[in-house]
């Protein structure tokens, strides 16, 4: 059985790793015409999910194309920002796995 906090973890791996592929496929097709902006949705799933127990298996991403064309600017803005939030979420991994190995082992190399 896998912890609640590691499943919202790896669902937000997952998400980020499915937004950074629609983004570049947003800036890939900047000049395309007709191209509608593809964006992934998690943080919304989030947010839900802090409301109710059982929650974190509701806790999904959702891809969306936007009726919009994508923009430079903003695409880039939430790239930088999706790089922020997979190393926090690659951080809390790591944390938690550390406390795995300590609570095995008994040692905190």
């Amino acid at each position: 059985m896998t912890p609640p906090n590691l499943r919202i973890l790896q669902n937000a791996m997952q998400a980020y790793s499915w937004r950074m592929q629609a983004l570049s496929s947003n800036v890939a097709n900047l000049d395309t015409p007709g191209y509608d902006r593809l964006s992934v949705r998690f943080e919304e799933t989030l947010q839900r999910a802090r409301s109710g127990p059982g929650a974190a298996d509701a806790v999904t991403a959702e891809a969306v194309e936007e009726d919009r064309p994508p923009l430079l600017e903003d695409e880039l803005m939430e790239i930088a920002d999706t790089q922020m939030r997979t190393q926090l979420a690659s951080r809390a991994l790591h944390e938690h796995f550390s406390r795995m190995r300590t609570g095995i082992t008994g040692r905190t190399m």
